[in-house]
């Protein structure tokens, strides 16, 4: 495996109604924690296009995709428990169904996730990963100006 195959483009997707996030969590980890709803661009495939079809795999809802939010550049620390790379370019896009409302049931697609609507108030006392994202969606939420770029490179 050369160094370039464990660098990673993944996009994410923020679903918020009624002051809430929707967040996925995992299940199958001993210390489980909290992300962002979205996964890998495949090769040859859009931004847009892979978070419509990796929401629709985690949460079989077709969203969406509004404005481009922010992308965070991220190594991992030695030792995290990351499965397949330690470099990530992470896509954050705005979006939205009519099928993701917090009054409605959230359809669970993998049993290795659970996905939960969380106030945007209790983010900053979430396990959410990666660590800097609590800090950086209310910032980024609030951006009028555009996209913003993050790199936390250790």
């Amino acid at each position: 495996m050369s160094s370039y195959d464990k660098i990673h483009v993944t996009v994410r997707g923020v679903v918020i109604d009624q002051g809430h996030i929707l967040l996925c969590q995992t299940l199958d980890l001993p210390r489980p924690f909290y992300f962002l709803p979205g996964g890998h661009v495949e090769h040859r495939e859009g931004a847009k296009n892979a978070l419509c079809r990796e929401m629709l795999e985690e949460a079989g809802a077709c969203v969406t995709v509004g404005k481009f939010i922010g992308c965070l550049e991220y190594i991992f620390e030695p030792g995290h428990s990351s499965r397949c790379h330690d470099h990530e370019y992470m896509l954050v896009f705005e979006a939205a169904s009519l099928g993701l409302k917090k009054d409605l049931p959230v359809s669970h697609q993998e049993n290795h996730l659970a996905l939960q609507w969380i106030p945007l108030e209790a983010l900053s006392s979430l396990d959410l990963r990666p660590e800097c994202l609590a800090g950086l969606l209310p910032k980024w939420l609030a951006a009028q100006d555009g996209a913003l770029f993050e790199a936390f490179l250790k």
